[in-house]
């Protein structure tokens, strides 16, 4: 009966959630798509996010933010022959030519220059074969991505060359944290002078550049190669909050704009982005200790919640919503300055009143009050059956 009686009791304890969702399952048409709060990296939807697929080129992302952080803006990139005759879109670079690898990156970007990515892989690792291998690594070990092998910088079809919606999205996200990358991947137009030709680079991104206007749009990147269908990755800015979405193998660019335009939609009508400020301090449940962050913490929640925090003795903060369900959590050892403080004895006082109360009757609501007293009842009278049995033999 004991046995029972404290499985009943771990039964009436709520279970926490970590997802945040609207309930909702959009028409995507594309084969694959996410939208992400960009801030917190939390998943607003998602379809096939983990199956792996071809990207195009989605993967000039990759190239880019790797060269930005790795190389020098101002060095002057020589082009090789090899580069100077890639198939598919180019900048249309010659050989022997002498250009800055930030000119390089941002037309690989605008224009999808695969002539530009070569050269950028030649210049940073010494040969393309090279720099796909410090790529991999340094999508693995700094972008912490699972799913992405990339065999060339510019996205032509090989069969090896795969990655997820999922990562995309990381990557993506790891990518607009730099400054130079969000100046290049927002860019609509680039003056272009190079020794073949003087012109204006203009994004392929068709939100972007105005021709299907989307209110936040702050940049973009196409992709199209017919084993891949077309992709694209877009991001938008509405106030505080930062989204980003990815689309996958749409049969036409009508439909990646479409799926882009609705993720979007549902992610800025549905969610809300939350910051708690760095150098804001936070104390543990007992008051022993406190928590003094060293980085901004977001997290997202549905417009319609009213979240709230709640700190364990362990040092876990735990974003809550309305239910009760916890939607978010931080390990505040890990980015908090920690420090044991004085308890005051009357918070000790009531922290043990609490604690005796904590498995009170109320507490466990109306149904749970019902169904605890006729346990009770059914205890009792099988303990008096037994007592009655004793007396007469």
């Amino acid at each position: 009966m004991k046995k029972f009686f404290f499985i009943f009791i771990l039964a009436l304890i709520p279970f926490a959630s970590t997802t945040v969702s609207a309930e909702s399952d959009l028409p995507l048409i594309s084969e694959a798509g996410i939208i992400i709060d960009a801030k917190s990296g939390k998943v607003l939807y998602e379809k096939n996010t983990n199956k792996k697929m071809y990207p195009a080129s989605l993967t000039k992302v990759a190239t880019a933010i790797y060269a930005i952080e790795h190389g020098d803006k101002n060095e002057l990139v020589t082009v090789s022959k090899k580069a100077a005759e890639a198939d598919g879109s180019s900048v249309f670079i010659e050989p022997g030519e002498k250009i800055e690898l930030s000119k390089l990156i941002a037309g690989m970007l605008i224009n999808s220059g695969n002539d530009a990515a070569i050269a950028i892989a030649e210049h940073m690792s010494g040969s393309e074969k090279l720099f796909m291998e410090d790529l991999n690594e340094f999508l693995r070990k700094e972008v912490n991505v699972t799913d992405t092998h990339f065999t060339n910088p510019h996205g032509l079809f090989d069969k090896k060359h795969v990655t997820t919606a999922s990562d995309l999205a990381k990557i993506t996200q790891y990518a607009m944290k730099n400054e130079i990358f969000r100046e290049y991947f927002g860019e609509k137009n680039l003056p272009w002078e190079v020794e073949t030709w003087d012109t204006t680079l203009v994004t392929h991104h068709k939100i972007l550049k105005g021709e299907l206007p989307y209110k936040g749009i702050t940049g973009g990147k196409t992709g199209f190669v017919s084993k891949s269908g077309y992709t694209l990755i877009s991001t938008a800015t509405r106030g505080e909050q930062d989204l980003i979405a990815v689309t996958l193998k749409a049969p036409s660019d009508k439909d990646a704009y479409s799926d882009t335009e609705l993720l979007f939609s549902y992610g800025f009508e549905n969610f809300k982005s939350a910051k708690i400020d760095k150098k804001s301090i936070l104390y543990s449940a007992d008051h022993s200790k406190s928590y003094t962050l060293n980085e901004d913490l977001y997290y997202t929640h549905l417009i319609s919640d009213k979240p709230s925090l709640k700190t364990s003795n362990d040092g876990i903060l735990s974003i809550m919503n309305q239910e009760g369900s916890t939607i978010e959590s931080f390990d505040l050892k890990t980015v908090a300055d920690v420090r044991n403080t004085e308890v005051p004895a009357s918070f000790k006082k009531e922290t043990i009143n609490e604690e005796a109360n904590k498995f009170s009757v109320p507490s466990l609501g109306w149904g749970g009050c019902v169904i605890l007293i006729i346990l009770i009842t059914v205890f009792l009278k099988k303990r008096k059956k037994r007592s009655d049995f004793r007396t007469r033999y």
